[in-house]
């Protein structure tokens, strides 16, 4: 049976309802309390699933804060005394950075169900209309005294006026200048052939384009369990429970417990993602976000730029079945390698990195294709290392390799493609990137306009 709010859900829009849990999940209030942040993802996220059941106390501590399955709620409150500090930072939010939001959510008393309403808009009260004002009749007059200061010297304003006015206007041209100037620096980019097309696509697109770096906390815990942890095991934090079911020792398990709490991310991903938002750095629709943070939702309107192989990043596993050339982990090597679904000729199946003492080399790999509703772009970056995956990024954010690469393709305009590069830094010297082979796809990329 369809309930009243499921029903106000549908009237509202079950994707903007997502999106707002998204801003108030982002903001300031919930910014640094990772756990009360997790509370209301979760209940958020449950309270829109379609027919979804009411939420339960003891359904919040066995997800949420890892209780075990028999726990008491009698005497263990912790649910309760969270859900009142939630409830007091969502009033917070609509009190200060919501105070514009046009949907209300609110997690009413005794219940865990967030309630999502359309805010009233509040009735301005109608001004009263100002008392008449008597005149009278006849209005006496005075003669005024006559002044008796020295007349005012009557040349300076023919002057003064005039220099001031230079002034301004000679002030007015010089910031504008460097204004010009400064904005030609910053935004350089736009005027190259390959760089500025490409990146316009995403970075000035009328779409919020996400840029998710990897979880490296994550790819730790399945190097320790020796598996793959799926995308959904990721998002359910289904993961958690498989550590304690799992035969490890008590202690290893504390230790995995402690290492999958940490958001951690790698130094290479944050360098790709901030030459990635360098290009516009007063943008308002570009958004750094954090994997584990990443929600379904926005995946499936916003341009995406993930940062990281589905084993770091795990939202590039929704993508892997469309592509050619995969990043995978060979356990016996204890090393990344890329395989090579449909080798072409010269192409190899499987690409190592070679050992070489003197340098560092790797792979990485570029997927630039359109999202599974071709509603909006997705960018994957990602290398073997750390060092490979920065490589990827000065590969795309520099002119010269981009549009060689474009050249090679006997193209005006990119189109979707991936991309395999070689990645080496001698010591002494700076990364660079060669192409191996590469595949393009027919669809024309959706533009930014």
């Amino acid at each position: 049976m369809i309930t009243e709010a499921q029903l106000e859900v549908e009237s509202l829009g079950r994707t903007h309802c997502f999106e707002l849990l998204e801003r108030i999940c982002s903001s300031t209030e919930l910014k640094r309390a990772a756990r009360l942040r997790d509370f209301l993802r979760y209940v958020g996220n449950r309270s829109l699933e379609p027919n979804g059941a009411p939420i339960s106390e003891h359904e919040i501590g066995l997800n949420v804060f890892e209780r075990r399955e028999n726990y008491d709620t009698s005497a263990d409150n912790i649910v309760r005394v969270n859900a009142s500090e939630l409830r007091k930072r969502i009033a917070a939010y609509y009190a200060t950075e919501g105070v514009n939001e046009s949907i209300l959510l609110d997690i009413p008393l005794r219940t865990y169900t967030p309630q999502f309403h359309r805010r009233a808009i509040a009735a301005v009260p109608c001004a009263e209309p100002p008392a008449p004002v008597t005149v009278p009749d006849i209005i006496e007059t005075r003669p005024l005294p006559t002044p008796s200061i020295q007349p005012v010297i009557k040349w300076w304003p023919r002057y003064a006026f005039p220099a001031l006015s230079l002034v301004l206007a000679v002030t007015c041209l010089f910031l504008v200048f460097r204004g010009r100037v400064t904005q030609n620096d910053l935004y350089a980019w736009k005027s190259e052939p390959t760089l500025g097309p490409f990146w316009r696509g995403l970075i000035e697109s009328p779409r919020q384009t996400d840029v998710v770096v990897a979880d490296t906390s994550f790819s730790l815990v399945e190097d320790i369990l020796k598996k793959r942890i799926s995308l959904n095991d990721y998002l359910n934090h289904d993961y958690m429970r498989q550590i304690q079911a799992s035969d490890l020792s008590p202690d290893l398990k504390k230790d995995l417990q402690t290492i999958a709490s940490r958001n951690n991310a790698s130094l290479g991903d944050f360098r790709v993602a901030q030459k990635i938002l360098a290009f516009d750095p007063i943008s308002k629709r570009a958004h750094l976000q954090y994997s584990r943070d990443y929600r379904p939702g926005a995946i499936k309107t916003n341009n995406v730029i993930l940062i990281g192989s589905s084993r770091s990043n795990p939202w590039s596993e929704l993508f892997q079945d469309r592509l050619n050339f995969i990043l995978d982990y060979d356990p016996s090597m204890s090393e990344m390698l890329v395989r090579n679904r449909r080798p072409q000729s010269g192409e190899s199946s499987v690409y190592e990195s070679p050992v070489d003492p003197g340098s560092s080399n790797g792979f990485s790999v570029i997927d630039y294709i359109p999202n599974r509703e071709h509603t909006a772009n997705v960018l994957i970056i990602a290398g073997t290392t750390s060092e490979a995956t920065e490589a990827a990024g000065e590969f795309l954010t520099s002119e010269e390799p981009f549009h060689r690469f474009q050249d090679r393709l006997q193209t005006h305009s990119l189109p979707y493609f991936e991309v395999l590069l070689k990645t080496t830094k001698l010591v002494g010297t700076p990364l660079s990137a060669e192409v191996i082979a590469y595949r393009t796809f027919p669809d024309r990329p959706i533009d930014a306009h």
